[in-house]
């Protein structure tokens, strides 16, 4: 009995070591809320296998950026997308230094920042979840599991499984809720992410 208690408890710590640190970092930026325990909470919830290899998220805002960066654009979808646009942005391990993430707090709450929802935590784990998920996704299939398909395409899947599953176990009783809003909650929904996309 104690050995299996010990087990657990050795399992339990290894997880802890491989879950990424949460560092927030603004410049001239105050997010409406606090991002760090949300963001620790759906860490909490990634099976620690897929975050091994990763460092750190980062919680700061793309107007802090130096001006090279401000300059600077990736690649999203077989299209140029301007750093100092995007929500989120994932690091590869690079020479010896580990892989890290990196989310647009203002960026990912633009037209929100001030709303009444953001009151809400459900509202900031949807809008912070998309992102950090997504992120952890384009981690996922560049260290666990590979697939040979567009990396925007298997980041989101990975980005619904993940958010999916931290609902399913953060806030079991709203399932049966959302289950029976479904239909009223569709268009709402669509319509709050569309206006975020702006």
């Amino acid at each position: 009995m104690t050995g299996a208690r010990i087990e657990t408890n050795e399992r339990a710590e290894e997880a802890r070591s491989q879950c990424p640190i949460v560092i927030s970092h603004y410049s001239d930026y105050t997010p409406p809320f606090d991002p760090v325990p949300v963001i620790q909470r759906m860490l909490a919830s990634v099976p620690p296998k897929y975050l091994v290899g990763l460092s750190e998220i980062v919680l700061t805002n793309s107007t802090g950026l130096s001006r090279k960066l401000r300059r600077s654009v990736t690649k999203s979808r077989k299209r140029k997308v301007k750093i100092v646009e995007a929500r989120g942005l994932y690091r590869q391990a690079w020479h010896g230094k580990p892989a890290w993430i990196q989310i647009f707090v203002n960026n990912t709450l633009k037209n929100w920042g001030k709303g009444w929802w953001l009151r809400f935590t459900f509202f900031a784990e949807i809008l912070l979840g998309d992102v950090l998920f997504h992120e952890i996704g384009h981690h996922i299939h560049f260290t666990a599991r590979p697939e040979h398909r567009e990396k925007e395409e298997v980041a989101d899947d990975w980005m619904r499984r993940l958010k999916k599953n931290y609902f399913r176990t953060q806030r079991p009783m709203l399932r049966f809720v959302l289950i029976t809003l479904r239909p009223i909650l569709r268009p709402m929904i669509w319509l709050l992410r569309r206006k975020a996309a702006r």
